[in-house]
């Protein structure tokens, strides 16, 4: 079999034999190009289509992609790598052909396996064989938005092994070799602080001195203005080194991994100011009102959260921990954040804010043992990335005890990502957020997120757009361009959800010709309505996607039929005859929708689907289920109400598309 090389560190290339195979179309390379950063693991249909065509797929979109596959296969069949459908989707199994991108994993692993056994000169042989595998950015000439996360990741992964590698170099004495490079790449990553601290040494120890001092200045203006914060602690502490003229100070960047010491052993620093990072206060934060009374009351150690109980302060001895749950961009950070900027002055140890990634758009949620070191990090303790999740976790809790700290854990993925995390010691409180039902905390106190009430959300409409809105009021008064029915439609089309609200308001100040219900009108039509809605970062559509992805394949089918049906809301049988599945089984798929707040529960055995979730579902349907799929489904449904005598009980068709 002849040998094939597929590389995407660079340019998208193919080869045989060392013969170039040429690609055809940007279809075919954006296709290829996704599969083979999955690196062997599944890439289902609708995130292809979002990549290709930029989450705006045409109805022809499987088609499409089914085409693309299909001339894939036949370009690859000389090589030995083979297309496999998988559960809604592909992956690429190369098989004996080679990858640059695994190649340079393998390289690196190897490299942390040679500094482990101390033999440093080895690990920089395999680090610069990792290294020049990269012929440019990931995927060059190929741009497309839906795979910048991913070749994102991987640059950061090629970062650090050049940190690694220079650092290596640098304490054997490599200065004026490594100028050039170092030069280059800080040039490109200006404010990467260690690549600066290597090259401000490289030029120190190299004579150049004034270049140094001149290259840690550029920097420090550079953070100050760009970002506001001053150098990290290693950077001042070489140029503090430079100052003293102590020209043997230490490469930032040890020689190889050094055991983490003992919890005992670590300094744990008690700067004068509490250490916090939270995000600034939410600008147009708007409404609940009474969750944020009873999340406050709980904090202040109301066990029951009813306000009854202020003095009965069973838990006051011990953390604290609130789990604020609720479907994407319903508002469960802004609620978070600013209930801890209210309480913030009662923690006088700290108050940190840590983002888990657990429903991010490249799927790269923080891993468990990361959580403690970011947070030790963010106190200033100095921990390496290497540390397991025992000892990680160990230091984290060394440095907790007896302080009275304020932590919010935001788009935490699971229980197993933050079981380290929460501050548990007496006086301190923990803020969860996330879009999942955490059912693995048993002590914490849960609070649920609904789209906003009517009033809530007519006052966050009137914030975000006062001068198109301005009588919009809770009593529904009349704006200057819009009638209080021209906002009410706009709204019960957003669903009442902060998110969209913000989206169309943003949508009404970037079109200043058009009125509150001419937008209204064209949300109107579902169709278009996750289109019209679409942000900068995305929107409503990403949010609801991330959510999707992660969901089992079966439970993804349920939902895109789901969208389908005109009723929003549906039981157990009637949802099983849609999806053709037993009851008992589609009743377990439902309750996990609803353990994922894609569905709410209005009364039990009843299940609502919130209507931008539907539209959502409608949309991924037409692209994903084919024209059978659907018919078949929406008939097992119909026949359902039909045997059972219920249609007439449904205001509307459960059969309309």
């Amino acid at each position: 079999m002849p040998v094939a090389e597929f590389r995407v560190l660079g340019p998208l290339a193919l080869s045989v034999s060392g013969q170039r195979i040429p690609l055809r179309g940007v279809k075919q390379q954006t296709i290829l190009g996704a599969l083979l950063l999955s690196n062997g693991r599944r890439v289902s249909l609708a995130r292809l289509a979002d990549v290709v065509w930029e989450q705006r797929p045409p109805v022809t979109a499987r088609k499409q992609i089914r085409n693309a596959v299909s001339e894939l296969r036949t370009l690859l069949s000389a090589t030995g790598a083979a297309i496999v459908p998988e559960a809604d989707g592909y992956r690429l199994d190369i098989a004996d052909a080679t990858l640059d991108l695994r190649t340079f994993q393998e390289h690196s692993a190897r490299a942390r396996r040679r500094m482990e056994q101390d033999r440093p000169d080895d690990a920089v042989t395999e680090l610069r064989a990792a290294l020049a595998l990269w012929r440019g950015p990931v995927l060059s000439g190929l741009d497309r938005p839906g795979l910048r996360a991913q070749a994102a990741g991987l640059e950061e992964q090629r970062l650090t092994v050049l940190e690694e590698c220079v650092g290596l170099e640098l304490a054997r004495g490599r200065h004026t070799a490594l100028i050039g490079e170092l030069t280059g790449a800080v040039a490109d990553h200006p404010l990467r602080e260690r690549l600066v601290g290597q090259l401000v040494l490289a030029l120190y120890r190299s004579g150049a001195r004034a270049r140094a001092f001149a290259v840690y200045e550029r920097t420090r203006r550079d953070l100050a203005e760009t970002l506001g914060l001053d150098p990290g602690p290693e950077l001042q502490e070489l140029h503090q080194q430079m100052l003293a003229d102590d020209t043997g100070a230490p490469a930032p960047a040890a020689s190889r991994p050094s055991p983490a010491p003992a919890p005992a052993e670590v300094p744990l620093p008690a700067p004068a100011a509490a250490p916090g990072n939270l995000p600034g206060g939410v600008p147009h934060f708007t409404g609940r009102g009474e969750t944020l009374r009873l999340l406050l009351d709980f904090a202040d150690g109301d066990d029951r959260g009813d306000g009854a109980g202020r003095g009965e302060r069973t838990g006051a001895g011990a953390g604290r921990v609130a789990v604020i749950e609720g479907m994407a961009g319903v508002g469960k950070t802004a609620l978070a954040v600013h209930a801890a900027h209210r309480l913030a002055h009662r923690y006088p140890d700290g108050c940190l804010f840590l983002d888990l990634r657990g429903h991010s758009s490249d799927g790269a949620a923080l891993p468990p043992a990361a959580g403690p070191v970011r947070l030790l990090r963010a106190v200033g303790v100095p921990v390496s990335e290497r540390l397991d999740a025992a000892e990680a976790a160990g230091l984290w809790r060394g440095w907790l005890a007896g302080r009275r700290v304020l932590l919010v854990l935001d788009n935490v993925a699971s229980t197993d990502q933050i079981r380290a995390l929460p501050a548990d010691g007496p006086g301190c409180l923990t803020i969860v957020t996330s879009r999942r039902s955490l059912t693995g905390l048993p002590t914490a106190r849960p609070y649920f997120l609904d789209p906003l009430p009517l009033d809530e959300a007519r006052r966050l409409f009137r914030r975000l757009v006062p001068d198109r809105a301005a009588g919009a009021d809770a009593a529904g008064g009349p704006g200057r361009d819009a009638t209080a029915e021209d906002v009410d439609t706009l709204l019960r089309h957003c669903g009442h959800h902060p998110l969209a609200i913000a989206a169309a308001a943003a949508r009404l100040r970037h079109r200043p010709t058009w009125s509150v219900g001419y937008l209204a009108d064209r949300l109107a039509e579902p169709g278009r309505r996750l289109t019209e809605l679409r942000a900068e970062d995305g929107g409503v559509s990403s949010r609801i996607d991330c959510s999707y992805l992660a969901l089992h394949p079966e439970q993804q089918r349920l939902l895109r039929l789901l969208g389908l049906v005109a009723t929003p809301v549906v039981n157990a049988p009637g949802a099983a005859a849609l999806a053709g599945l037993p009851v008992p089984r589609t009743e377990e798929l439902l309750e996990g929708l609803v353990d994922e707040h894609l569905l709410q529960q209005p009364e039990a055995g009843h299940y609502r689907v919130h209507g931008l979730v539907q539209a959502y579902c409608a949309q991924l349907s037409r692209v994903v289920d084919t024209p059978e799929d659907r018919e078949n489904a929406l008939k097992g449904l119909h026949d359902f109400y039909m045997d059972r005598q219920l249609i007439l009980s449904y205001a509307g068709d459960p059969c309309a598309f």
